[in-house]
C-alpha cells in the first residue's frame, strides 16, 4: 500500500463527479473517450476506469517514489510471456507512443502509468463460493505456477524476492518493541533454512485472492501482477486462502482440500511444505505490518478529508492487531 501522503495529494485532484485532471493528463498518452475517465480506487496504485472507442479499460499509475520503473517493466515482460501460456491474464495496452509503461510528469509529481484491458466475468467474495469454486480457484493457481515454472529465469530478475522483503521489514522495525523485532528474527531464521528447487521456488503472484480473479463459469482470468515476487510456490497457496483463518491455514478444511486438489491437478506440490503454511503466513504478516508502518506517514491534520481520517484510523487499528499477534506468537515460541 502506498503512503497516505501520496494518496492524499492525488485523491485531492478527484472532484465530486470522480474525475481527475491528473488521470486525464496521463491518459493523453493512450487516448480516451471524452468524459469517460473515473476514479476507481487507490491502494498500492491509483486505478481509474475509462473507455476508449467504447471499450472498457483500466488506467493504473503510481508515484515514482512508490515504485521503481524497472520493476514495472519487468512485470509487463512477464505478462507478455503469459499471453502465450494456457492461462488468461489482463494484458497491458500500448500507448500511442507504442510504449507499455509511460513516465508522465505532472504538477504534483512524476508517475509511472500502465493501461490494461478490462477482463470479462464476475468477481466473488469469499462467502459467495462453494467447494467447486475452491477447486477451480486452486486449479487456476496450479495452471499459473505451471506456466511460471516453464518461464526462462531472465524474466524473474527484475522482480524482488522474499529476502528483499524481509530486509525492508528490518529497516521499518528499528523503533518497534523487542517482541516485534523478535518475530522478524524468528521468521527470517526459519526462511533462511528452507531449501529451494525449480519445483518449489520461483515467481509467484503473491496476491491471488478473489478480488484479483474474474470468473466466467469455469474459466478464470487473472489480474494484478503488481506484487509478483520470487518466493516459494506454496506461499501463494497460503496467501490465497488467508481469509479462511485469522492466522493459520487449516489443512483439514474441506475448502482448503478442494483448493489443493485443483492445484495438484495442474502442477506438482511438495506436500511436506504444507506443514509450513503457518510460517508463510507469519512472514506475510510481518511484511504487511512493516508496509502499514510505512503507509501511515502523516499525522492527522485539520484539513484532512473524512475518507483519510477513517482510513488512517483503520490502518492504525490493523497495526495494533498485528502487534498483538506478534506478541502472542513470540510468547508461544
Amino acid at each position: 500500500m502506498m503512503k497516505l501522503s501520496t494518496m492524499k495529494k492525488v485523491v485531492a485532484t478527484v472532484n465530486d463527479e470522480w474525475q481527475s485532471p491528473v488521470a486525464e493528463k496521463i491518459l493523453e498518452r493512450w487516448g480516451y473517450d471524452h468524459d469517460s475517465v473515473y476514479y476507481f480506487r487507490s491502494s498500492a496504485n491509483f486505478v481509474f476506469v475509462f473507455h476508449k472507442e467504447g471499450k472498457k479499460h483500466f488506467l493504473r499509475f503510481s508515484d515514482s517514489c512508490e515504485r521503481k520503473l524497472q520493476t514495472i517493466e519487468a512485470e509487463i515482460e512477464i505478462l507478455h510471456y503469459l499471453r502465450d501460456q494456457p492461462v488468461h491474464t489482463a494484458q497491458p495496452v500500448p500507448s500511442l507512443n507504442n510504449k507499455y509503461v509511460e513516465v508522465v510528469e505532472t504538477e504534483i509529481g512524476t508517475f509511472y502509468a500502465v493501461v490494461f484491458q478490462a477482463l470479462q466475468g464476475e468477481q466473488y467474495d469469499i462467502e459467495d463460493i462453494n467447494e467447486e469454486h475452491y477447486f477451480v480457484w486452486g486449479r487456476t493457481l496450479g495452471q499459473l505456477h505451471a506456466s511460471l515454472k516453464r518461464m526462462p529465469e531472465t524474466y524473474r530478475r527484475g522482480r524482488s524476492s522474499w529476502q528483499e522483503q524481509l530486509s525492508f521489514v528490518k529497516t521499518m522495525l528499528i523503533d518497534q518493541e523487542p517482541f516485534v523485532q523478535k518475530e522478524w528474527e524468528l521468521v527470517t531464521k526459519w526462511a533462511e533454512q528452507k531449501l529451494v528447487s525449480e519445483q518449489t521456488f520461483g515467481l509467484i503472484h503473491y496476491d491471488f485472492e478473489l478480488d484479483n480473479l474474474c470468473w466466467q463459469n469455469e474459466k478464470v482470468s487473472i489480474l494484478d501482477f503488481d506484487d509478483c515476487v520470487n518466493h516459494w510456490y506454496v506461499a501463494d497457496i497460503a496467501y490465497s486462502l488467508r481469509e479462511l483463518s485469522e492466522h493459520d491455514v487449516d489443512l483439514e478444511n474441506q475448502f482448503v482440500q478442494a483448493f489443493i486438489r485443483g492445484y495438484t491437478q495442474e502442477t506438482e506440490l511438495d506436500m511436506s511444505l504444507l506443514k509450513d503454511l503457518k510460517w508463510f503466513m507469519r512472514m506475510h504478516n510481518i511484511v504487511t505490518f512493516a508496509t502499514l508502518l510505512r503507509t501511515v506517514d502523516i499525522q492527522e491534520a485539520p484539513d484532512d478529508p473524512e475518507w483519510l481520517i477513517h482510513l488512517r484510523e483503520d490502518l492504525l487499528g490493523y497495526i495494533e492487531e498485528y502487534r498483538a499477534s506478534f506478541k502472542k506468537r513470540v510468547a508461544e515460541n
